[in-house]
């Protein structure tokens, strides 16, 4: 909610209408041109894009931390049923303390 009036005050204090300009080489006149539109969509739109950004890059980081986690663990599982194959009378698995992690 707070963010909602917050956003509301900012859209009131900034509604000059700009051009947006966007070209290749700032000196020439053949750049993309959006005319009047205001300030405070241009300024939530950028800060959105960031956000949107940032997310897309934090999601991509989490699937990968994911795709490790279960490796690992899979792996463990496979250590531990060769241990146990080795010696299943010496190591059981109620004979040594697991500590969770």
């Amino acid at each position: 909610m707070l963010i909602f009036i917050f956003v509301i005050l900012f859209s009131l204090q900034n509604k000059e209408e700009v051009i947006l300009r966007f070209g290749l080489h700032p000196f020439e006149n053949d750049s993309v041109e959006i005319p009047n539109i205001p300030l405070f969509v241009v300024i939530l739109c950028s800060i959105f894009l960031g956000v949107l950004i940032g997310g897309l890059g934090d999601l991509y980081r989490y699937f990968q931390l994911k795709k490790a986690l279960r490796k690992n663990q899979k792996m463990i599982e496979k250590l531990e049923k060769e241990i146990q194959s080795m010696n299943p009378l010496r190591f059981e698995k109620s004979s040594y303390p697991r500590e969770n992690y």
